[in-house]
């Protein structure tokens, strides 16, 4: 057990301590014993506490008797506690604190920085060999080279390549030439655009939103992911707005419709549908009065006239 205490040390030596002070503050009580009331345990007060009035806060606090609860004014100070924060030193990172890959005092081949198990790598056009494995140098991508890949060569320099293409050789004869990169065409100066081919429902729209990658929206009256559209029939939901007692809605394409009247009713001058009179002259005795109660069906009701002559029969 005494042969692991070196290796402790060591590991205590790449720990560096962070001074963090740690405020709190009392609860409200009596001014008057400002004095006898101790801070919470590990904290102590703040210098001056005792005698700088400023320190103190105005606060309100409870007193309750046995019917009544007042609130009265009193005072709070503030502690304090320092503490240490342990954290890795410069160069060294993890849980243990080991020392960054290569060297602490140079990590990552000089081409990074690690900081407590997070860094960057420098490579410009390039991979960097990052990890526990890894020494910091950089991989560099077809047409780059140099420690940070930052060094183009002049053969590929030669061909100025367009801005999303890249220097590369040809898998068959070695040749550097210049490729586009994922999503364009044309030697990297135009994105691909998937809404050329058809890509979506043929009720569908197609937006090219960036290189190779497009959204489908489906066309006015249709419904769906614009993979799949399907025609909406406005008369399938609350009849299409048309007034089930009076009208009754006609599909009339994908997203349309019209109210049409119901048997007899008629169409009136704002496009609203009334009761149709169908009273004749016949249609009720000549003392009674006609009225249309329902599409097709009337009632006759006694007139004024008929009730009067009745009366005098009777007397």
């Amino acid at each position: 057990s005494f042969q692991l205490l070196p290796s402790f040390c060591l590991f205590l030596q790449n720990f560096c301590s962070n001074s963090t002070v740690l405020r709190t503050q009392t609860a409200c009580h009596s001014c008057s014993i400002s004095m006898f009331v101790p801070c919470p345990t590990g904290f102590r007060r703040s210098p001056g506490s005792l005698t700088l009035f400023t320190v103190w806060v105005l606060c309100r606090y409870q007193i309750r008797t046995s019917s009544l609860q007042l609130a009265v004014s009193g005072c709070s100070f503030q502690c304090f506690q320092q503490v240490e924060v342990k954290s890795c030193c410069p160069g060294y990172w993890g849980p243990d604190c080991m020392e960054c890959p290569d060297r602490a005092d140079g990590p990552c081949s000089g081409r990074g920085v690690c900081s407590d198990g997070s860094g960057t790598c420098s490579c410009v056009h390039g991979l960097c060999g990052s990890g526990l494995k890894g020494d910091g140098r950089c991989t560099c991508f077809s047409g780059y080279r140099g420690p940070r890949c930052d060094q183009e060569l002049p053969e590929c320099a030669a061909l100025s390549c367009q801005q999303n293409a890249r220097c590369m050789e040809e898998a068959l004869t070695g040749q550097l030439v210049c490729q586009c990169l994922p999503g364009y065409e044309k030697s990297g100066s135009q994105s691909k655009n998937p809404c050329l081919r058809p890509v979506c429902h043929s009720w569908a729209s197609c937006a090219h939103t960036g290189p190779d990658q497009h959204h489908c929206t489906c066309n006015p009256g249709y419904s769906g992911d614009g993979q799949v559209c399907m025609a909406v029939d406005p008369c399938q939901t609350q009849n299409g707005g048309c007034s089930a007692r009076t009208t009754r809605c006609i599909y009339d394409g994908p997203g349309k419709s019209h109210c049409e009247c119901l048997p007899g009713f008629e169409t009136l001058a704002d496009g609203s549908c009334n009761l149709k009179d169908v009273c004749k002259p016949d249609s009720c005795h000549q003392n009674a009065n006609c009225s249309t109660v329902e599409p097709g069906r009337v009632r006759s009701v006694p007139s004024a006239l008929l009730y009067l002559t009745v009366t005098c029969l009777l007397t």
